[in-house]
């Protein structure tokens, strides 16, 4: 990707379009896109989008950050943290790794789907993002969907931009 903006834009207007996205080399085509913010970004006036690919991995594209982040799964329920511990614990530990607390209590709002249905993504939730302390950068973010109460975790890495593009449109 050569423009973070563009790109960003590109995705954010392709309602009704079949989007494939070159990542790490490998095509994949979107089951589902959204645009969301949350309480906490909505001073900033920040949004980002996230989509889930056919395979079952998903992209989140930070709008203000210029950022995207990678994971090849959603994970459900990280069955070693517990309900009680998030937002209240200030670290916890998931695969060898400490976090810390660094975004608490925040809701998330669908802006609008872009690809899909309310089915296929994640939309309004509650959740509180953990940092990693070293390494990687990395996100635990750890909450609930509010239309079931389901957990919907996700550890996604950072991806640098040239490692993404828009295959086809």
């Amino acid at each position: 990707m050569k423009n973070f903006k563009e790109f960003y834009n590109i995705l954010k207007n392709s309602e009704g379009q079949n989007q494939i996205l070159k990542v790490k080399g490998e095509e994949k085509k979107i089951r589902a896109m959204i645009r969301l913010t949350t309480k906490n970004y909505l001073p900033q006036n920040d949004e980002y989008i996230k989509m889930i690919f056919e395979d079952g991995s998903f992209l989140l594209v930070l709008k203000n950050d210029e950022e995207l982040y990678y994971a090849n799964n959603l994970i459900g329920k990280i069955e070693e943290i517990s309900d009680e511990m998030i937002g209240k614990e200030e670290f916890l530990n998931y695969k060898g790794k400490k976090y810390k607390l660094g975004n608490k209590n925040d809701y998330q709002f669908v802006l609008k789907l872009i690809m899909g249905t309310p089915y296929d993504i994640e939309g309004e939730c509650r959740f509180s993002d953990y940092f990693p302390i070293d390494g990687t950068k990395e996100f635990l973010s750890l909450g609930w969907l509010c239309y079931n109460g389901v957990r919907a975790d996700i550890n996604p890495k950072f991806i640098d931009h040239s490692e993404v593009e828009i295959a086809q449109k």
